[in-house]
């Protein structure tokens, strides 16, 4: 063996390790800290208006999205007490009812909703897609949503982003589009049984697309 092989041999597990190194410290940076000067501490996720024939779909996306907003540092106010609140006070039942930038709703306002929840900030939420296409030879699962987080008290909109996952397979034989249609029945089965989200893996993905861009809130993690 040639010495320049040689040595090209030795360092390759080297460089496999430095490459692995770089990867690993692309797909973890970390977000940035709390921000003091941020005046929303306290926030709601309100219902979701939706776009999905899903009636199930803005329930999921609103709990795994609620559960990742305390992670940027916001006090959240709990979901059921929300929904209550807004129910019994301002006869809110549906997150279409919360549209306040259609004028013909009749849509309460950030403030009015702020004041009534007790909230500094106001995540909105549409859910645009939230659906599985299973034929057997193509199938697809898709969820794509959109959120904004209000300024309770000035009305203002402090951030908005859309975010959106897909995933798709095709099965060229019989077997494999028959194991999908199975797979599909066997799924669908157990969601309903457990009341589990069928687009989970979806849902995670969108919702973690969205934390990455929320603005830092002031609440810093308590100490322990």
């Amino acid at each position: 063996m040639s010495s320049a092989r040689f040595r090209l041999m030795w360092r390759l597990p080297l460089l496999v390790t430095v490459l692995f190194a770089l990867f690993f410290a692309v797909g973890c940076v970390s977000l940035p800290p709390p921000n003091p000067y941020n005046p929303v501490a306290k926030v709601a996720v309100l219902m979701m208006m939706s776009q999905s024939n899903d009636l199930d779909g803005p329930v999921f996306v609103r709990r795994d999205f609620n559960r990742a907003v305390p992670s940027r540092y916001y006090e959240t106010i709990d979901l059921e007490q929300i929904d209550q609140v807004l129910n019994e006070k301002m006869g809110v039942t549906l997150g279409g009812q919360l549209d306040y930038t259609n004028p013909g709703a009749g849509a309460p306002t950030p403030q009015q909703v702020g004041e009534t929840l007790g909230a500094d900030g106001l995540f909105y939420g549409n859910l645009i897609e939230f659906k599985q296409l299973i034929t057997g030879i193509y199938n697809k699962r898709q969820v794509k949503a959109k959120f904004w987080l209000v300024n309770a008290k000035s009305g203002e909109v402090m951030w908005e982003q859309e975010a959106e996952h897909a995933t798709s397979e095709m099965n060229l034989s019989v077997s494999g589009a028959l194991q999908a249609i199975a797979k599909k029945a066997i799924e669908t089965s157990i969601t309903k049984a457990f009341k589990a989200n069928p687009l989970q893996q979806e849902t995670n993905m969108v919702v973690e697309r969205l934390r990455k861009t929320i603005p830092s809130g002031p609440v810093a993690p308590a100490k322990k």
